[in-house]
């Protein structure tokens, strides 16, 4: 099971609500087809880094398991059963299809990102215009992509099994999307020379931009939505398993991620960002927070066995103690911030008390998960 990253990306300063007001339309309708995969925290409407839910391995054992590639065929699956046009059997495919949605989403991910920090720069009118009280240049934080997500998704929304509503979604949301992120390709290419020709370049990125923007984001929302349901049941089943089969290693690893992404959830549900963090409910956080204190001391006593590392087939230099240190003091620090009920003076800002610190960390710690468990 691989773990990939889902942030919730919110957008700043209305500028969601008023690209809606538009009624904007006009995107392009081609796409194309590519291929590769990961597990993921749902942190959808969150500004801030990579989140992510978890991602499956094709091999029957989680530990130091490879994802299929999808334009490979394997003599192993022949005997499996009927295969696809991938040269795969049905539940393979399901486990690659499922971890190129899940990758699928962290792109989107990104895309939001890059949204949130093009409108702290420009206007959110049909015409392009800076926003007045713009504090950065044009392009500031802009990221380039290349369009494997897109492209592996296109290859696979077709095929079975089916994942129904999502399938729909992957099917119209790919042309706005792919048309997004080459907008976001040409701004991040740009050599800076904006003032010459009187803005053209950005004036013909606003309004390629703006044409796509409704439709994706309609589209992206819900899957974001959707494949948060499939993740949270996927990695609950999955984790059941690990228990069950004894491997205390990767389960308290995988419920580590488990349980940031439910307070990351219960912060969103709350309508908060670092902006007004301090005015979250920390209720239901504070029991969140306990277990996975005693869950990091579970995993670092399972590390400290050498036993168990044989048995899960790792070694101490992929797993120590004190791995999730760091974790578990951006989660605290953002805890006494938020008991302090001292502001942040600019939470654009990342800083050790707020949710953008813990982007980062937890990003970090998702990509030990996938380098070490799956890849």
């Amino acid at each position: 099971m691989l773990y990939s990253m889902c942030n919730k990306v919110k957008m700043g300063v209305g500028a969601l609500a008023c690209i809606a007001a538009l009624g904007l339309s006009g995107c392009g309708t081609g796409a194309q087809v590519g291929g590769a995969v990961d597990r993921g925290l749902d942190m959808e409407d969150y500004t801030g880094e990579e989140s992510s839910q978890p991602q499956e391995s094709t091999s029957s054992q989680e530990s130091g398991g490879e994802i299929t590639d999808i334009n490979n065929t394997s003599v192993e699956n022949a005997a499996a059963g009927e295969l696809n046009e991938f040269g795969l059997d049905l539940e393979t495919m399901d486990i690659v299809k499922y971890n190129i949605y899940v990758e699928l989403n962290n792109t989107i991910v990104e895309i939001m990102d890059n949204i949130n920090n093009y409108f702290l720069v420009v206007d959110t009118t049909e015409e392009f215009r800076f926003r007045d009280d713009a504090e950065y240049s044009y392009g500031y934080r802009i990221k380039g992509f290349n369009l494997d997500a897109v492209e592996d998704a296109e290859l696979v929304y077709g095929v079975e099994p089916a994942y129904e509503r999502l399938d729909e979604l992957v099917e119209a949301m790919l042309p706005s999307m792919r048309e997004i992120m080459e907008t976001f390709d040409a701004i991040d290419d740009s050599e800076y020379t904006y003032e010459q020709n009187q803005y053209q370049q950005p004036k013909e990125n606003h309004a390629r931009l703006m044409a796509c923007l409704e439709t994706f984001t309609t589209y992206a929302y819900e899957y974001m939505e959707q494949i948060d349901v499939i993740a949270d049941e996927r990695s609950a089943a999955q984790e059941a398993r690990m228990l069950e089969e004894g491997q205390l290693i990767i389960y308290n690893f995988s419920h580590m991620l488990t349980l940031s992404s439910q307070i990351l959830d219960e912060i969103y549900d709350q309508g908060i960002d670092d902006f007004n963090l301090t005015e979250l409910d920390l209720t239901p956080i504070y029991p969140l927070f306990e277990e996975m204190q005693a869950t990091a001391a579970a995993y670092d006593e399972a590390v400290s066995d050498s036993n168990q590392l044989m048995k899960e087939s790792l070694s101490n230099r992929q797993v120590y103690a004190g791995n999730w240190n760091g974790l578990i003091q951006a989660f605290e620090w953002m805890i006494k911030q938020v008991e302090s009920g001292v502001p942040y003076e600019d939470p654009s800002h990342e800083y050790l008390g707020g949710l953008q610190h813990i982007y980062v960390v937890l990003s970090d710690r998702v990509e030990d998960y996938n380098g070490i468990f799956v890849e």
